[in-house]
């Protein structure tokens, strides 16, 4: 494992590795439903960035019908 430069904030340094054992602790199934649960996130937040009129419901339409091909 890598280790990062010390921080100059002990509360957040304890957070991150915190953080860090959650993370660890997670199965491979959990990391890749953190990972998919991030990356819809990511994808309807830039959506409603790029159309403000938008509400969160149409963009997590779209984002199931592109990514997950459902409702097609």
């Amino acid at each position: 494992m890598l280790t990062a430069p010390r921080l100059s904030n002990p509360e957040l340094e304890r957070l991150l590795i915190e953080a860090q054992k959650r993370y660890d602790a997670m199965t491979p199934e959990q990391k890749k439903e953190m990972r998919e649960a991030q990356r819809k996130s990511w994808v309807v937040g830039e959506t409603m960035l790029e159309y403000p009129e938008m509400t969160r419901e149409q963009a997590e339409e779209i984002y199931e019908k592109a990514v997950l091909g459902i409702g097609l």
